[in-house]
């Protein structure tokens, strides 16, 4: 994948999440949310006329330009990590077992003010749980997901997220998680994730 490519996308991830967090906090006048309101009208009028990403039957993203994106460029797009997603915290990644992630959700992830949202809690942990589970060999889907808050999430700081394989019994894999603020405990999941094939059908457009 031409990394470049990536970078720019990358870039624009990061300005959509600049612009997300202005428009929850910036007090502007009805000026500004005009000449918004019309330049982002232009870029999602533009971008929409270009050919849509395809996936092959790998799963992997596939580029009329660039060809296909390998598997760690795939992930630049995921909902939880993908700084290319503007969706996305990101969370990143803090060591090589793919078990232990860190996260700062800011204003657009806010519930009551000052706290993440317990929705975003649970889809950081279901992340985690996973990957976690990913780690026994091939790739997993949850099966259940069971959270436990245990203090209010506090936004704006760096969280840590720790998963564990706790038995695996066939295709089920059975995994916890814990995030953390500094040493004290936020919230907690428990999960049963199925192992399967990845497998889609050649050609389908990306969702």
């Amino acid at each position: 994948m031409n990394d470049p490519y990536i970078e720019r996308r990358r870039r624009l991830g990061d300005i959509a999440r600049d612009l997300a967090v202005e428009m929850v906090t910036a007090d502007v006048d009805p000026a500004q949310l005009d000449d918004a309101i019309a330049a982002l009208e232009g870029a999602v009028k533009s971008f929409r006329a270009a050919p849509r990403f395809r996936r092959d039957r790998d799963g992997h993203l596939v580029s009329e330009k660039l060809g296909t994106f390998d598997e760690e460029s795939s992930w630049d797009f995921d909902a939880m990590v993908g700084p290319s997603n503007p969706l996305a915290p990101p969370m990143r990644q803090i060591d090589e077992t793919r078990r232990h992630w860190v996260v700062t959700f800011g204003y657009p992830f806010e519930g009551h003010p000052g706290l993440v949202h317990g929705g975003f809690v649970a889809a950081a942990l279901d992340h985690v749980l996973g990957c976690t589970a990913s780690t026994t060999e091939g790739t997993s889907m949850t099966g259940t997901l069971t959270t436990r808050f245990r203090k209010p999430t506090p936004a704006h700081v760096e969280l840590a997220c720790r998963g564990r394989v706790d038995r695996v019994e066939g295709r089920k894999v059975f995994c916890s998680a814990e995030m953390l603020h500094e040493d004290t405990v936020v919230a907690e999941a428990e999960g049963v994730f199925f192992r399967f094939e990845a497998r889609v059908p050649g050609g389908t457009p990306a969702q």
